[in-house]
Formats: structure tokens, C-alpha cells, sequence
């Protein structure tokens, strides 16, 4: 049985038709690039844009919006063309936690790195720091928050550098004095 021969020239079209669709569509996925700038301040605090580079993905607008401020808890998400990528957040807790044991129950972080003092945990998709309030005299004790969110860029060499200054920042404002 001969099977039927394949006109070349056909062939040779259909072959370069494929590789432009192909090229085409790898082309506009490199194409998307960041046209905004990270803000210096993220939700009120220097914690520097440049820290917070690392998580924000391709877009055109980014946008922060700032929640609570009361006495238990506070939060701040930053979003990218209305998509959530990143989110700030303090929350006054039980004395006696650590920042690993907060980190998976109240704040969704499986932390995989923890500082030498204990003081901080984190993973390529979040970190939680603790601010022992109550050896000041205090009834809870403060812990912070930063969480890549589902449109946000994992990274977890930037999210240790992220967690130890967002601390920084905060222990700069005598936190232990909001309760």
C-alpha cells in the first residue's frame, strides 16, 4: 500500500504558519512588563518600594487600600490593575506565641526560615514577625504580617529582607505604646 505523498510546498506553508502563531503568542507574553512604579511608602510606612519590587507582577496601576487602625487589627492590600498581590497587616495576639506557632493558625504563612532570635519567620509567600509587647508591661503582644497574594510574586530571598525591615519600621513607632 503507498500512501499518498505530501506536496512539499504545502508542507513548507503549513510549517511556517505554525511557527509565527507560535512566536506570535510567545511574543506577547513577554511583552507584558510593569508600567507603574512601587510607592516608597507602602500604606503609610518607609518600608521602601524597592523591597516590595520583588513581589508585584506585569500591570499598569497599582493601588493601596487601608483597613481597620483600630486596636486589634490592621491591614493594608496593594493590588495590581484590582488584583490582590500583597498584603501589610498588624494584629494584637495572646502573650506567650511565638512568630512560628502564629504564622500557619492566624496568618496562613507556612513559614520554612526562622530568624536566630526567634523574633521572625518566613517563606517565599509570606513572614510574620512578633513584637513582645507584654515584657513591656503589656496585656498582648503585636505581630506583623506580609503575604504575597494571588496575583503577587512569590520570592523568598525578598521576603526576608521584606519581613526584617517592615520590623524595623515598626519598631521605630513604639507599637507596644497603641494597645
Amino acid at each position: 500500500m503507498k500512501l499518498p505523498s505530501i506536496d512539499s510546498a504545502r508542507f513548507s506553508c503549513c510549517l511556517l504558519a505554525a511557527v509565527l502563531i507560535l512566536s506570535s503568542v510567545g511574543c506577547s507574553q513577554e511583552e507584558k512588563k510593569r508600567n507603574y512604579s512601587v510607592p516608597e511608602q507602602l500604606c503609610g510606612l518607609d518600608v521602601g518600594g524597592k523591597l516590595a519590587e520583588p513581589f508585584m507582577p506585569p500591570g499598569d496601576r497599582v493601588h493601596q487600600a487601608e483597613e481597620g487602625g483600630g486596636v486589634s487589627i490592621w491591614h493594608c492590600d496593594i493590588s495590581v490593575d484590582d488584583k490582590a498581590v500583597f498584603q501589610m497587616a498588624r494584629e494584637w495576639w495572646k502573650p506567650g506565641w511565638s512568630a512560628r506557632r502564629f504564622a500557619p493558625s492566624q496568618a496562613y504563612v507556612e513559614p520554612e526560615h526562622e530568624a536566630a532570635d526567634e523574633s521572625y519567620v518566613y517563606s517565599d509567600e509570606g513572614a510574620v514577625a512578633a513584637l513582645r509587647c507584654t515584657e513591656e508591661g503589656n496585656d498582648w503582644d503585636l505581630f506583623l504580617v506580609a503575604r504575597v497574594r494571588d496575583a503577587g510574586v512569590p520570592d523568598e530571598k525578598a521576603m526576608g529582607k521584606f519581613i526584617t525591615a517592615y520590623r524595623a519600621e515598626v519598631l521605630k513607632t513604639d507599637p507596644c505604646a497603641e494597645e
